[in-house]
Formats: structure tokens, sequence, C-alpha cells
């Protein structure tokens, strides 16, 4: 009896492993293009798709630069900007500070942006953090694309 068993166990467990290596060979440009696809998704600069509980995806242009008292929160902040909020497009669940379309904003970046100017728009992926206070937070650009 335990032969019959073991041979039963042996034979489902072989078909179930063939069925999934037959969908692998079956239609490989369908796992090519589903790659292909995913990379494409990676060049994306601001993936929506990886948007955590604090961040945020928004378009916004660029008021200016500032160039005094670069601080959010009492923390010098080295890349400090003054934007307005075109479109939101996404927003963790966690995100406390609403923002809404037209409101102008200080967002510090997390990195030294290029090519920006005045009326410069961008796709933006933002980090919110909490002020030492508890009470307001500000927004950090973890990851940016140019639109226009």
């Amino acid at each position: 009896m335990k032969p019959a068993i073991l041979l039963l166990l042996f034979v489902l467990g072989q078909s179930c492993s063939k069925s999934q290596d037959g969908l692998l060979t079956e239609n490989p440009q369908m796992h090519e293009q589903t790659m292909g696809d995913n990379e494409e998704a990676g060049n994306n600069l601001p993936n929506q798709e990886m948007l955590g509980p604090n961040e945020i995806v928004f378009e916004i242009k660029v008021i200016s630069e500032v160039q005094e008292n670069k601080e959010l929160c009492g923390i010098s902040k080295e890349y400090l900007y003054k934007i307005e909020v075109l479109n939101i497009k996404e927003s963790g669940g966690s995100v406390q500070q609403k923002i809404s379309k037209n409101q102008q904003i200080s967002v510090a970046f997390l990195f030294e942006p290029e090519q920006l100017e005045a009326n410069t728009t961008l796709e933006a992926k933002a980090r919110e953090s909490l002020c030492q206070d508890a009470s307001t937070t500000y927004f950090t650009v973890i990851a940016h694309k140019i639109l226009d």
C-alpha cells in the first residue's frame, strides 16, 4: 500500500511541475513581453507602482529656487525650491498634509536637480517627513522627470 501512495504522490508532483514548465515554454514571447513592459515601467522615473504610504506623485511647476533662509521645519536644506502643484496623480495612504491643485509650497530635493529654472514643469515623487515639533510636515522630492 505504501508504494502505491508514494507512486501516486510522485506522479502528481511530476504533473504539476511539467505544467508549470509547459507554461514557460509554450509562450516565451509573452514572458519576454511582460519583462519588457516592466523594464519600460522602471524607466518612468516616478514609479507609481512602488508608492509608499507617506509618498505622493504630482505634477509641479517650479516657481523659484529659495536663495535665503534655506530651512524647512528648522532643518537646513541645500536644495530648496518654491513650487506650485499642478496636478496630484497619486497619494499614499498615510500622507498627512493634504495639498491641493494650485497650492504653492516649498519642497526640498534629495539631490541636486539639474536644469531647474522658473516655469519648468516636473512629474515628481516626494516623501512626506514629520517636523521636529510633530505638528507639521514637509515634502522631499526623491525622484523627478522634467516634462517641459
